[in-house]
């Protein structure tokens, strides 16, 4: 009993001693504190890096707060996902052990980085990013093609978000950073809205039983019009025979799926194939035939299709 309060002292200056390496440590001006605990000082020292990233990215939510009004509903939710990743350091190498001490079995530290440390890789990132950012913008408005326009477009809003994201992180680290006027981006978005506002797949099909199929199966998928084409993406078949014969199976039928994407100026964009489609009658070549476009719908072409499609489809 009575070696009870010695080892309550103990215990308390034990925690004590934990808590000061923590607490007491401090770091110079303008540098940014972090501290961390492991079984080795690397790890220690890990954690202690992932505090100085939290508290940037602390920053970066702070400063977002303010400004998110300048953004659209696709850029705010793309922040949410990008700044998880931007936060990491990027030089890490930079930040200093400050203190490190042994506390039983495990290592604390205290590391420093200095904001200045921490604003140089923004600062070197963010003139190439406007660069880009300033490409990808006139890219977009000079473009008449609908895939090459909506690549620009995704490229533009990417490089945008990380145009955001970096001056924020230099806003939080004390770097007031004045951007470039955003009228040029919002002219790009608005440009690309009403491009696809009025961009329509047409369908330049025949009634052929094939061209039927065909039209069905991607009308289920896109909004497909007919009539004269203005500023869209006709889809003309250009196989649509079916050829019958007998087999060692018996009665045999096959189509090789074959599909043109043109602009309404005749310009090839692309030429779509398909592995050849079969069916095979148990009775005669209407058996066959049947069982051939029944087939159609469901073969595995229709991703490769489909992906290629999507390119021409507004997000």
């Amino acid at each position: 009993m009575n070696n009870m309060p010695i080892l309550v002292v103990l215990f308390l200056l034990l925690g004590c001693a934990s808590q000061s390496v923590k607490k007491e440590v401090a770091c110079p001006a303008n540098h940014i504190k972090g501290s961390g605990s492991g079984t080795t000082e690397q790890d220690a020292l890990m954690q202690a890096r992932a505090e100085i990233s939290s508290q940037i990215h602390s920053s970066i939510t702070a400063a977002y707060k303010s400004t998110n009004k300048q953004t659209n509903e696709s850029l705010e939710t793309k922040f949410k996902s990008d700044v998880r990743q931007t936060t990491e350091l990027l030089n890490a190498q930079d930040v200093k052990l400050q203190a490190s001490r042994k506390i039983g079995e495990k290592v604390e530290v205290v590391a420093c980085m200095s904001r200045e440390d921490a604003a140089k890789p923004y600062l070197s990132q963010l003139p190439r990013i406007n660069d880009s950012l300033n490409l990808a913008i006139q890219t977009e408005l000079a473009q008449s093609h609908p895939r090459v326009k909506k690549e620009a477009a995704q490229t533009a809003e990417n490089l945008k978000m990380r145009q955001i994201i970096a001056a924020q992180i230099l806003q939080g680290l004390g770097k007031h950073i004045e951007l470039p006027s955003s009228s040029v981006y919002d002219e790009m978005i608005k440009d690309y809205k009403e491009y696809f506002s009025e961009f329509k797949f047409i369908w330049g099909g025949e009634d052929e039983e094939i061209s039927q199929i065909l039209l069905s199966k991607i009308s289920s998928r896109y909004k497909i019009g007919t009539g004269s084409c203005v500023k869209g993406l006709k889809l003309i078949p250009i196989f649509v025979d079916i050829e019958c014969g007998n087999s060692q199976y018996g009665p045999q039928c096959h189509y090789i799926p074959a599909l043109e994407g043109r602009s309404c100026e005749e310009e090839l964009y692309f030429t779509l194939r398909g592995q050849r489609v079969q069916g095979t009658g148990e009775r005669d070549e209407n058996d066959a035939k049947r069982k051939l476009l029944a087939l159609i719908s469901k073969a595995p072409f229709w991703d490769n299709w489909f992906e290629e499609l999507d390119k021409y489809v507004a997000n």
